[in-house]
């Protein structure tokens, strides 16, 4: 059969599924030089991208640990952003924005197409402040709602907050907790736009790290955030490059 080994298609898409955090991470390249002085409204992007969401081709690649071995692979896909709709989180009303990616993935000459993965974001209705997540078998919650600075610049950076994870709403098993932070750089030759990567760093119920997750926006001087890429470092699966072609 032309399809990838089940484990391998198992393990691509935990990975995916971890790229879509909307807290999560990788390093930027854009930013090499320092603009002038310019504040940047973070809350406002964040709050603009949850409204009207995004859609946008991506370029995928990475490693997959199959059978202890590192196996690279390639693909591509489509990410969607969807808009922000009106929902219910942890008894409370929220907006959340749901967030999927399809797509195919190329491991050793084999092609099969991604699982279909989908992670949901609550925000406040009053303030936007960032309250949790779920995907499957998954269930994080801010253990205090974080809103995203107004006024950040090239330079800027800050923990956000921290989610305390568990498997499903019954909040009955801990599956750990997640740093969340940021990070706002220079994009080169731009004095009117930023990099602003959001990092998640992924612990057990012991404390050690399991994941860190990286996301890359681009914040404009206008409060326009958009989504340029994502990584994924598992200690255990993986990891995962998203790039917005």
């Amino acid at each position: 059969m032309n399809n990838m080994t089940r484990v391998s298609m198992i393990v691509v898409a935990a990975l995916l599924a971890g790229a879509l955090n909307a807290c999560g991470g990788g390093s930027s390249t854009l930013a090499t030089t320092t603009p002038a002085a310019t504040s940047f409204d973070l809350q406002t992007g964040v709050t603009g991208l949850v409204a009207s969401g995004q859609t946008a081709t991506v370029a995928l690649s990475g490693t997959a640990i199959v059978s202890g071995s590192s196996v690279p692979f390639t693909g591509a896909g489509t990410l969607t952003l969807a808009p922000g709709v009106s929902a219910t989180f942890n008894g409370e009303g929220t907006q959340s924005q749901t967030e999927t990616i399809s797509g195919t993935v190329t491991e050793a000459g084999q092609t099969g197409t991604i699982p279909t993965n989908v992670v949901s974001d609550y925000y406040a209705t009053g303030n936007g402040a960032f309250v949790g997540e779920t995907g499957s078998n998954e269930y994080d919650v801010a253990q205090a709602a974080f809103t995203y600075p107004t006024s950040v610049m090239a330079g800027s950076s800050g923990v956000l907050g921290t989610t305390s994870n568990y498997t499903d709403s019954t909040m009955s098993v801990a599956q750990g907790t997640t740093q969340v932070s940021y990070t706002v750089s220079a994009v080169s030759g731009s004095t009117t736009s930023v990099v602003v990567a959001i990092t998640d760093l992924v612990y057990d119920t012991q404390s050690n790290l399991l994941e860190t997750d990286v996301t890359n926006y681009t914040l404009t001087d206008a409060g326009v955030l958009s989504l340029v890429s994502a990584s994924v470092q598992s200690t255990s699966s993986g990891t995962l490059t998203v790039t917005v072609q």
